[in-house]
């Protein structure tokens, strides 16, 4: 409890201090959504993440010291979606009441730190991006900086056989008290799958960068550094994150071509390794686990009416209470276990009309985000994800408010853009960085 009321002080203190610079404090909420794993985070303070908490405590301050740029965020959002959120939000409650619920307490947290906060942490980045140029460059680079980093500390892992961070917690959870049994890397997550889809959804964003070499660069890390993590979703969706940076990567295709060369000569040199063999072994021997996943889609299936307008009655730890091998391995799956398969429906077509309503077709800026955020959407099918209180609904959020970034490199026609939506942009009263008109949703 110590360390929450610090952190809640914290949060308000440094809320404060930014009030007028709101992209700083969203660049805390992701840092801290990234580097504090989500099981571990009761360990740390109880009952929501460390990012929920500091973004609750922004809003807080946003709502006391600028009522009326708060009132413009959340009028940009559109009546539309936050009554979908709501209600979902509502419904989702209602599972209160069902023997197999985990309470009101566990429930509303939920709710709040999975359901709602994020939708609203997009809608404030979204807000600051298109409001204030440099947010956007300050989430970027962020998010580069983020991916670097956990492939630093990915080839640390793999090179002494140790987790290296919250190392007690990771040996408790997964490694049964030791440290000799890390066969690969888990980054600050506790699980290589999350370090798959962290490098997948950053390739896209790498688009965004204007330096080539740069770009290229850092996509080098990610694709030589992510067979570590032993994750054959994590692989094939960095791969293909790396095929939409080459297609979209810039006007000087040659150049392109080379560069990716370079990379995919860097990644195939990395598979032989021992790390690279292993995962290779393991698609061609997954030792059953394509045979639990058959299992667990086969009992979801016969089982949907059960839980078909609500969470399932029974147990729902499936795997502990021997139903089977496993969890579901898929967070849709789970999420229609807690809540009905109505409300994972209606989760997931939320998400997918968010994606396409951030895409302008003809403006190849807002690509990188939404390919990002798609990507989610594929690797949240691939494991336990929202079950197991991963990143991947957080992440997706995040990266779909870059949708709304534009960097010099990637408008087109910059100087005509300039000139037709200057006298839009341009703040009037106390307001310094927020536009005067309605942000579209």
């Amino acid at each position: 409890m110590t360390a929450l009321i610090v952190w809640l002080g914290f949060g308000l203190v440094f809320s404060v201090v930014f009030v007028r610079r709101m992209h700083i404090v969203l660049v805390a909420v992701i840092v801290a959504r990234i580097l504090v794993p989500g099981v571990v985070q009761n360990e740390v303070m109880p009952g929501l993440h460390p990012s929920t908490y500091l973004f609750l405590c922004f809003i807080l301050v946003q709502l006391a010291f600028t009522p009326s740029v708060f009132g413009r965020v959340i009028r940009s959002a559109g009546v539309l979606p936050q009554a979908t959120i709501g209600g979902m939000a509502a419904v989702m409650m209602t599972d209160v009441g069902n023997p197999g619920s985990a309470g009101l307490l566990d429930t509303a947290m939920f709710v709040l730190g999975i359901v709602v906060a994020p939708y609203y942490v997009f809608v404030f980045m979204r807000y600051s991006i298109r409001s204030l140029p440099r947010a956007g460059k300050a989430f970027l680079l962020t998010f580069a900086l983020l991916a670097l980093a956990e492939a630093v500390l990915s080839q640390a892992q793999v090179a002494t056989g140790r987790p290296v961070v919250w190392e007690s917690d990771f040996s408790r959870i997964w490694l049964s008290g030791t440290t000799s049994e890390l066969g690969a890397a888990i980054g600050t997550f506790g699980h290589g799958i999350q370090v798959g889809v962290l490098f997948a959804a950053t390739m896209p964003l790498l688009a965004l960068i204007k330096s080539m070499l740069l770009r290229f660069a850092l996509a080098a890390v990610l694709l030589v550094t992510v067979p570590l993590a032993y994750g054959r979703m994590g692989l094939i969706l960095t791969v293909a994150g790396f095929v939409f940076l080459v297609i979209i990567g810039g006007r000087k295709v040659i150049r392109s071509i080379l560069f990716a060369a370079v990379v995919l000569i860097a990644l195939l040199v990395s598979v032989q390794g021992v790390a690279g063999e292993k995962l290779l072994r393991k698609f061609e021997d997954d030792n059953g686990s394509a045979a639990l996943r058959v299992a667990a889609f086969d009992w979801f299936w016969d089982h949907t009416a059960d839980f078909f307008a609500g969470g399932y009655p029974g147990a729902r730890d499936l795997k502990g209470v021997g139903t089977l091998g496993s969890s579901l391995e898929n967070g849709y799956f789970i999420m229609a276990l807690m809540f009905g398969t109505l409300a994972a429906v209606a989760f997931f077509i939320f998400m997918i009309c968010l994606l396409f309503a951030q895409i302008d077709i003809k403006d190849r800026g807002s690509w990188p985000g939404a390919a990002a955020a798609a990507l989610i959407i594929v690797a949240i099918n691939g494991y336990i994800s929202i079950g197991g209180n991963s990143i991947d609904i957080h992440l997706f959020w995040f990266v779909l408010a870059m949708a709304s970034y534009r960097s010099t490199r990637t408008l087109p026609a910059v100087d005509g853009i300039h000139r037709a939506s200057s006298h839009e942009l341009r703040p009037t009263g106390g307001s310094s960085g927020f536009p005067v008109t309605r942000v579209p949703a």
